[in-house]
């Protein structure tokens, strides 16, 4: 756990009266004292398992083991291990019903040492019309010139917090202005990231959705994204230049308008809902509520 999460614990406990922690952010004092107990005492209960973010457990426990694990040897999952989660979300939620592609940033061209997380984001969607119209409907809409495709924007974190919340927040905000709709997604938000996205969120037009680890499909959107009727084409252009797996992602959607055919191997594979938790376990994912 981390260390607003071990704070959040206590509270709901009552152990944060017998501790003596005090002020604004009483977790920060927590993780002083927990990295002081671990450095000056050989004996101590804790260990970290992670330094980015900060990740404590117990000696013994962690993860299962009977053996103290040293953070070298510690297992901790990445961002793109949630993927297959949020792209089983939107392929069973009515509000989506998504198609999801990763779009790889070391796949693309800009060099620039970390400029492609400010270019575009982590997962895109599409949901396309003739899943829900009669064919002859899709096609007077195409003939009004309306396409009814939506596209979704989605950048992935693991935690948000009070001090990472804003940086995350701008970065969605950049890497979606091409879409319909983006989302800011992620296991865990602390009450502070909470309540700043409370107010950014509805000044940028970007959502904000809490993936659920014990039932992905109880996943929910915390804050709901504004819908952009009109997709900014001269950024899908940049980004399909510079990005082989964005290009694919069009060149998909293009040939499925024309055939009326979706070719799931286009995208990520939805896993069964046996083959996530056997994933999850195996990626040692927890987390989320």
């Amino acid at each position: 756990m981390g260390a607003e999460q071990i704070w959040a614990y206590a509270v709901e406990k009552g152990y944060d009266k017998e501790c003596g922690v005090s002020g604004k952010t009483p977790w920060r004092t927590l993780q002083a004292q927990m990295y002081v107990n671990i450095r000056d005492k050989p004996d101590s209960k804790f260990i970290q398992v992670s330094s980015r973010p900060p990740m404590f457990g117990l000696k013994g426990i962690a993860y299962g083991q009977s053996n103290p694990v040293s953070e070298k040897e510690s297992v901790r999952f990445k961002e793109r291990d949630l993927h297959p989660l949020l792209v089983a979300y939107l392929d069973g939620e009515q509000r989506f019903k998504g198609h999801t592609k990763t779009i790889c940033h070391e796949n693309s061209t800009k060099s620039k040492k970390n400029s492609e997380k400010w270019m575009h984001p982590d997962l895109v969607s599409v949901h396309f019309p003739f899943e829900d119209l009669d064919g002859e409907t899709v096609e007077l809409a195409r003939n009004y010139g309306q396409s009814n495709i939506a596209l979704y924007s989605f950048e992935m974190k693991i935690s948000i917090t009070g001090s990472n919340v804003r940086e995350y927040f701008f970065q969605a905000v950049s890497n979606s202005s091409w879409a319909n709709e983006g989302y800011l997604v992620a296991l865990e938000y602390s009450e502070e990231a909470l309540d700043q996205l409370s107010r950014l969120c509805p000044s940028f037009g970007i959502g904000a959705i809490r993936l659920n680890v014990s039932d992905v499909h109880q996943s929910e959107i915390v804050i709901p994204a504004r819908e952009t009727e009109f997709v900014d084409f001269g950024i899908v252009n940049n980004l399909l230049e510079i990005n082989r797996d964005f290009r694919s992602f069009i060149k998909s959607i293009n040939d499925s308008m024309k055939t009326q055919r979706i070719i799931r191997s286009d995208y990520d594979k939805v896993l069964s809902d046996d083959e996530l938790e056997e994933y999850i376990l195996q990626k040692r994912i927890g987390g989320g509520s």
